[in-house]
């Protein structure tokens, strides 16, 4: 059986970089509308039934709060996941965002997806942990970042 070619993503970065604290889509009868989903939000193809997500912290123990948005064409947002995420001392690839570390502990603060987010190595060792989830078919994944506790971070996105 010959391998799909676009079932394996390799990581990117469509997303700037952040250094001050976003504001957040909260529910209500304006915010939470496709007309704002962001411009560099995650597109996977469709192929990709998951998306995976990294970290890449501007310093090493540096803290951030991330909510993660997915949204449908001409769909309304849905929240997917708010968590704590700390860098560990790894030190990231540049993917053209610029150096830095990759977060090691995601901590859970809320989970509203549809079915399971999956946390991968998050325990804090040091290496890249990531979350994972099914796409169930929406097409723009992004996240945005609050209590940024110094430097800068942005998100790294690939499924399969």
């Amino acid at each position: 059986m010959p391998i799909d070619q676009y079932s394996r993503e390799g990581w990117s970065s469509p997303s700037a970089v952040v250094s001050a604290t976003e504001t957040l889509l909260e529910a209500s009868a304006t915010t939470m509308k496709n007309a704002n989903i962001p411009a560099d939000a995650y597109q996977p193809r469709e192929s990709q039934k998951t998306v995976e997500i990294a970290f890449v912290l501007g310093a090493d123990a540096q803290e951030v709060t991330c909510t993660i948005y997915a949204a449908r064409t001409g769909g309304d947002i849905a929240k997917v996941y708010i968590c704590d995420v700390v860098a560990g001392k790894q030190a990231a690839t540049n993917l053209g965002q610029g150096a830095g570390f990759y977060g090691d502990t995601i901590d859970t603060a809320t989970d509203t997806w549809i079915s399971t987010v999956n946390l991968t190595d998050e325990g804090g060792n040091d290496r890249m942990a990531r979350i994972s989830f099914d796409t169930h078919g929406y097409r723009y994944i992004w996240c945005a970042f609050t209590a940024i506790s110094s430097e800068s971070v942005y998100p790294i996105y690939s499924g399969y």
